[in-house]
């Protein structure tokens, strides 16, 4: 079965090598197209001014092939734009949510393009209920910088709605067809943006849900990074396994300490779902030989040298061993198959004329 999954993997491996330059872009437009479609349903969508004049498929389609052609720190103004324009019927809100996003990229995004793809994976898992998974696959792969992309992404997950919410009870919406006049609207601006510093404020400083998330998710790539770049085999097998018992264990404590509100049944099945996607995303990165490790030591004039090397498994055709069956009738001279290889095996063969 093992070596069934192994032929198998190395099968997929081939192919996406082979096919590289088309699958990549293939999978950067599902990614937009995830993202845009998950930003066109923010506030319903209702509100939107261009929900009327433009389809929201065709705006999310158009985008996420944008998505694949643009760089990543063009593809984050794209995307607060997006964002921004789910919020336009209340001018308070937008401007407000457009700071916070553009504070998020000038700050961070902007000078860790790689690590502040995590962000966008982070809320795309809360939308697919798969959150556990990511700070798993974080601790395995990224730095431990990483925490911060996934601390934002908690954040913004737990607190968008809520201050989107908390802002259309405060300030009454702007029609489209401008029934307030412009001067009175910035008049409003900075009472209203009093009101969203306050509400960010208030949440940023109350012990919510968010914040316990946070802790756990952050402790969980702190242990899985320590534990995967550990010398010892299987690390990273090991690393997802305490990933996972990490994750249970500090959501069961935020539970019962912190009254955290969490469905523990439901937490500990998608936790255990979320380590196996991982083990699966660790087979098909690569799959090492520990019982062909081996030491080198070696040095030059400045250091001394000790590696440890373990091969990867690699297995394009399954294992076969073929068996010889010789016949019990003597050998033929004349078939150059049937001469024994040793002169001694021919002497000692079944007597026959030699004349």
């Amino acid at each position: 079965m093992m070596e069934q999954a192994l032929i198998a993997r190395e099968a997929v491996v081939k192919f996406f090598k082979r096919y590289e330059v088309f699958i990549m872009p293939a999978l950067k437009f599902i990614l937009g197209l995830l993202v845009f479609t998950g930003i066109a349903g923010l506030n319903g969508g209702a509100d939107a001014p261009l929900a009327g004049t433009i389809s929201p498929v065709f705006l999310s389609m158009l985008l996420a092939l944008m998505f694949v052609v643009v760089p990543m720190n063009l593809n984050w103004v794209i995307i607060i734009v997006a964002v921004t324009m789910q919020y336009s019927a209340n001018m308070e809100v937008a401007v407000s949510v457009f700071l916070f996003l553009l504070l998020v990229f000038l700050f961070y995004a902007r000078m860790a393009t790689k690590e502040s793809i995590i962000i966008i994976f982070m809320l795309l898992a809360f939308r697919f209920n798969m959150p556990y998974l990511i700070p798993i696959v974080v601790g395995l792969y990224f730095p431990i910088t990483a925490v911060i992309p996934v601390v934002v992404g908690v954040f913004v997950h737990a607190q968008g709605i809520r201050l989107a919410a908390h802002m259309r009870m405060v300030t009454a919406p702007v029609a489209v067809n401008g029934d307030r006049e412009f001067a009175d609207l910035i008049g409003e601006l900075p009472d209203a943006f009093g009101e969203v510093y306050s509400t960010i404020m208030d949440n940023l400083a109350s012990v919510d849900e968010w914040l316990f998330r946070a802790i756990v998710f952050a402790m969980v790539i702190v242990l899985v990074h320590f534990v995967s770049k550990q010398s010892i085999d299987y690390s990273k097998e090991i690393a997802i396994g305490l990933g996972c018992v990490m994750t249970i264990f500090g959501f069961i404590v935020a539970v019962l300490f912190a009254s955290a509100n969490e469905n523990i049944g439901i937490m500990i099945f998608l936790t255990i779902i979320s380590g196996m996607v991982a083990l699966i995303i660790r087979f098909f990165d690569g799959i090492l030989d520990y019982q062909r490790a081996e030491t080198v030591q070696f040095e030059d004039d400045n250091n001394f040298y000790h590696v440890r090397i373990i091969p990867k498994v690699i297995m394009t055709k399954a294992q076969r061993s073929v068996k010889r069956i010789r016949s019990n009738a003597p050998p033929d001279p004349l078939n150059p198959d049937d001469i024994p290889e040793d002169i001694e095996d021919y002497d000692e063969a079944e007597p026959h004329d030699r004349h």
